[in-house]
């Protein structure tokens, strides 16, 4: 038909490539060059000062969206992504990016936020907060991962919403809250945070997976018997991974006869399973908790979209 604007199954959109920042004027222009409902995946490239506009919500085929290599100066909640414009989002990920204050953009927690967005990722990214109300926004039993950001806490938000799968690897968190382990969140992964050790008084409902790689945690707490007891038991695989950490160092020690016991001082309530250093216990604590030296640093994967995606130095 004459005058119809080209179709495009993938937008890449690479400021980069041309010559803009991502300013919303430039943005807008660009986005007028094609028809913005037949596009399913969108992938926002290098922009050094992206500001989202309005016209986003015209993406409404819209399954996958990436941002990478960006700065977001502004993503507005009058461009946000909401169920009512983006009904087909699958998956986002945000990598490699800073965000205006370390803060998640207001175009990213709607209240109508889409309902089937199961997998949201972050990596490499300054994100040091999010919203209280993150459970009232973002969709329960999903994926995300926060990784390599600057979360020095578990958002309360966060707890409250139960991920099915959550990702906190690498940020700077010292602590976590019980309740984080009180839910329904099956796997945890925690690893090459700064975490010297799990809370104490904990009333665990279910668990698949515990990552606590090289993590500075020595020590379980008794709550975690049953978790280990219920893993070997129906999943033939251990509940712990826990290469590179303190408690995998003591494990090494033990079983190479350097020491004989683990550290317990101070410590009364602790798991009768994984600090029981005798020797007819190491095939459990083998079987209980993977020692060996993690294959990837994070569980989201950077590789393809840096090959893929990465300017050539």
């Amino acid at each position: 038909m004459a005058g119809a604007l080209p179709s495009c199954y993938t937008v890449t959109f690479d400021c980069y490539c041309m010559g803009i920042t991502g300013l919303k004027s430039d943005v807008k222009r660009e986005w007028e060059g094609f028809d913005r409902i037949t596009a399913v995946k969108l992938r926002i490239l290098h922009c050094q000062s992206l500001e989202v506009p309005h016209s986003f919500q015209d993406f409404s085929g819209l399954e996958d969206v990436v941002v990478y290599n960006s700065t977001i100066l502004e993503w507005g909640d009058t461009a946000a992504l909401t169920n009512t414009n983006h009904p087909k989002m699958k998956q986002i990920t945000i990598l490699r990016v800073n965000m205006t204050g370390g803060s998640l953009p207001l175009g990213l927690q709607s209240l109508d936020f889409p309902k089937y967005l199961g997998q949201i990722n972050f990596s490499e990214t300054n994100l040091a907060t999010l919203p209280d109300d993150l459970d009232a926004k973002w969709p329960p039993n999903s994926v995300v991962q926060l990784e390599n950001s600057q979360l020095v806490a578990v958002p309360s938000g966060l707890v409250r919403l139960q991920p099915y799968y959550l990702a906190l690897t690498g940020n700077p968190i010292t602590s976590v809250p019980p309740e984080l382990f009180e839910g329904n969140v099956q796997y945890i992964f925690l690893g090459r945070t700064q975490l010297g050790e799990l809370p104490e008084n904990v009333t665990p409902i279910s668990l698949t997976t515990l990552e606590i790689t090289y993590t500075n945690i020595s020590y379980f707490p008794s709550w975690i018997d049953p978790l280990v007891e219920v893993a070997l038991d129906t999943f033939f695989y251990p509940l712990i991974v826990g290469g590179g950490s303190t408690y995998c160092s003591e494990v090494g020690k033990i079983m190479s006869g350097v020491t004989t016991n683990f550290n317990l001082s101070f410590r009364s309530d602790y798991s009768s399973l994984l600090m029981n250093a005798s020797e007819p216990n190491w095939e459990l604590l083998n079987l209980a908790v993977d020692c060996s030296p993690p294959l990837w640093k994070t569980q989201f994967s950077t590789d393809y979209f840096d090959a893929t995606y990465g300017l050539e130095t």
